[in-house]
């Protein structure tokens, strides 16, 4: 931001001291995000940030996004690390999101490749736990891992296996207590997602990898931490979009320029990989022409180069039940399946979930040809037992199951709404 702050000091007593920008340079760049995040992100319900200076450079944040839309009020998070440039994570989070806590890992572990000692993680992860919409629990640890620069140096590659050795420990301790857990793992890894030679810092985080590509891992015999395995989801979106970040470097830029990266992964639970419905990368930061940087809008596009990386948007199928439907369209949000009606037999042509396949089940005669089904989509995730309690039907339908014409009513009905 444009404040000078004091000098703060880390876990091990080192000093951060932070940068200080114009004022105009400040508003403008405030404005590039909260554009970036509304018009291109579209507001997304949890942010996972890197490289904010401190809380109340997300609150500012928070302002001019609300500015812009003033149905999207977040509120920032964020706990200072140890970055010499004051440099953090953070999360900023939306009204329909209940946070539980938000927890800093790892600040006070320490780098065995130096000594003195120096902290090993200069920008410790950050566990968010939260609840969306009330009824969806989400765990979300933003990472912004050592970088690549000076990989050739062993110095590089010890920090950076180390690091990932202490985030995939901490991943399957969260595993460890909830084995259901829908965590997710997402930010800059510094990281393709494939081994560089010497660490496959996304492939030990994941709990897929192979010591025998690895240069350093080899040689330190590296241990797999992480069961069962995260997704990493980058991997499920077309080839081609598989980039965050462009590299371009400034001691040989004819000879480097234009190299796609992915360096920005979201990696989730075996819990919640299946209710993954897609990622995108939320494009116009990587690909823009570095001018647009000082862009005010006057160029063109204000959304344009926000950022170095371009930021990527995780879709999530909510489905608190376990019905197959999604909690934005289901009516019945307490479905339980199999279900208990019928309580005598299934009548013919008559309808229940009897087996929990979300396909109802029916008896035919045997000379009948024509086949007939309802699914728990078509019901808007409503059993027969909760269609015979909204629509107030007899005692026969809870001894026998639902009848055709309660079935074709039903669906109408949730259908016209």
């Amino acid at each position: 931001d444009d404040i000078d702050d004091p000098i703060s000091f880390n876990s091990i007593g080192g000093a951060r001291d932070d940068f200080v920008v114009a004022p105009e340079e400040y508003s403008r760049r405030l404005a590039k995000f909260a554009s970036h995040i509304v018009d291109v992100m579209r507001s997304p319900g949890i942010l996972a940030i890197q490289e904010a200076e401190k809380l109340e450079v997300l609150q500012d944040l928070a302002a001019a996004i609300n500015s812009l839309d003033a149905s999207v009020s977040y509120t920032a998070h964020l706990i200072e690390g140890n970055d010499v440039g004051t440099i953090d994570v953070g999360f900023l989070v939306r009204d329909n999101v209940q946070v539980l806590n938000v927890t800093q890992l790892g600040a006070a572990e320490l780098f065995s490749g130096d000594s003195p000692p120096s902290p090993l993680h200069d920008r410790p992860p950050l566990l968010l736990e939260g609840i969306f919409d009330g009824t969806f629990p989400v765990s979300v640890m933003v990472l912004h891992m050592r970088s690549l620069g000076g990989i050739e140096t062993a110095r590089t590659q010890q920090k950076r296996l180390e690091q990932s050795l202490s985030v995939a420990q901490k991943v399957q301790d969260i595993q460890t207590a909830d084995p259901n857990v829908n965590l997710v793992v997402i930010g800059d890894f510094n990281a393709f997602e494939f081994t560089d030679g010497y660490v496959d810092l996304a492939g030990i985080i994941k709990g897929d990898f192979d010591p025998d590509q690895s240069l350093v891992c080899y040689t330190n015999s590296c241990v797999d931490l992480v069961e069962p395995n995260l997704v990493d989801e980058v991997l499920n979106i077309e080839p081609s979009e598989r980039y965050s970040f462009i590299f371009r470097d400034s001691f040989n830029p004819e000879g480097s320029r234009g190299s796609a990266q992915i360096l920005d992964h979201a990696m989730t639970s075996e819990a919640l990989s299946s209710l993954v419905t897609a990622l995108e990368f939320a494009r116009g930061n990587a690909d823009a022409a570095e001018e647009f940087v000082e862009d005010d809008g006057t160029l063109g596009d204000l959304t344009l180069r926000a950022s170095d990386h371009d930021g990527l948007v995780l879709y999530l199928f909510k489905d608190e039940d376990k019905d197959g439907v999604g909690d934005n369209v289901d009516v019945c949000p307490a479905t339980v399946l199999p279900e208990s009606v019928p309580t005598v037999r299934l009548g013919v042509f008559r309808y229940a979930d009897t087996d929990g396949d979300g396909v109802f089940n029916t008896r035919r005669p045997w000379w009948w040809h024509r086949e007939r089904t309802f699914t728990i989509e078509d019901t808007a995730g409503c059993s027969c037992e909760q269609i015979i309690d909204e629509l107030g039907l007899g005692r026969g339908h809870t001894k026998f199951g639902c009848s055709i014409g309660a079935m074709r009513r039903w669906i109408w009905q949730v259908n016209r709404h």
